[in-house]
């Protein structure tokens, strides 16, 4: 028997492209029967790796450091129920010096780093603490002593447990004619229709974590939506119709 899924419902080609790659990794599990790891997915790719591995009778859990972490691996047919993540992934940390999330990305792909690798980056009050696989813990330990001019000293966590910090958003809203994805990014960046497409068709809207290039693409409720310059939105919805029949919009801005 074959593995059975069907990815054409995706729109994003790197993304479909990804989830590929994972499902390869499943396959294997599946195959064999054997216990295999992944590479760090994100929300979108987990529910069609979730999906797909249910469909097909997997045993499969996702971890990620803490159970809010946005990118997380999956295990498939786990040997033991209660999963020692350290096995997995490590959590990295150092003290925080005047650096931000895409100044440590950088510096971790620029040490040779796939993205696929990493996971979440939380940058706390007094700590800057980062998920890794297993495998490349080590080495980032031993080789990245400088983030953006500024030294650091990387160890390993010892509870091996993320800390994250509770996301903080501006709740906004405004009348919108229609769903379309370029109605809701004009309104969320207070900018033209035109400025809204040009964004779009440049691939720097993502949609419930996929890149987007179709300006009348609907928008789903409670989607998370990410554009790239002007930061992180999540649409809660519609509220209301004016008198000349607009849709009122309830949105979210990330602080």
């Amino acid at each position: 028997m074959t593995l059975v899924y069907n990815l054409d419902f995706i729109n994003d080609k790197s993304k479909k492209s990804n989830i590929k790659r994972a499902i390869s990794i499943l396959e294997q599990a599946y195959y064999k029967q054997i216990e295999v790891s992944s590479f760090f997915l994100d929300p979108f790719e987990r529910r069609v790796i979730g999906s797909i591995a249910e469909k097909n009778g997997i045993k499969i859990k996702f971890v990620g450091a803490n159970p809010r972490a946005e990118r997380k691996i999956f295990i498939a047919n786990p040997y033991y129920d209660d999963i020692d993540t350290s096995q997995y992934i490590r959590v990295m940390e150092f003290e925080k010096v005047e650096i931000g999330h895409p100044d440590i990305l950088g510096a971790l792909i620029h040490l040779g780093l796939d993205r696929n690798k990493i996971g979440d980056i939380s940058i706390l009050e007094e700590k800057v603490e980062f998920v890794l696989l297993k495998e490349d813990a080590a080495f980032v330990k031993y080789n990245l002593f400088k983030v953006k001019r500024e030294p650091i000293a990387i160890d390993f966590k010892d509870t091996n447990m993320l800390d994250l910090i509770e996301a903080k958003y501006i709740e906004k809203s405004g009348f919108i004619s229609s769903l379309r994805l370029d109605n809701l990014i004009g309104l969320m960046v207070n900018s033209s229709r035109k400025k809204a497409k040009d964004l779009i068709s440049k691939s720097l809207v993502k949609v419930d974590f996929q890149t987007i290039t179709d300006p009348s693409y609907k928008v789903s409720e409670s989607s998370p939506i990410s554009i790239r310059g002007w930061g992180r939105f999540i649409f809660d919805g519609v509220s209301g119709r004016s008198k000349k029949d607009n849709y009122h919009v309830d949105y979210r801005k990330l602080i």
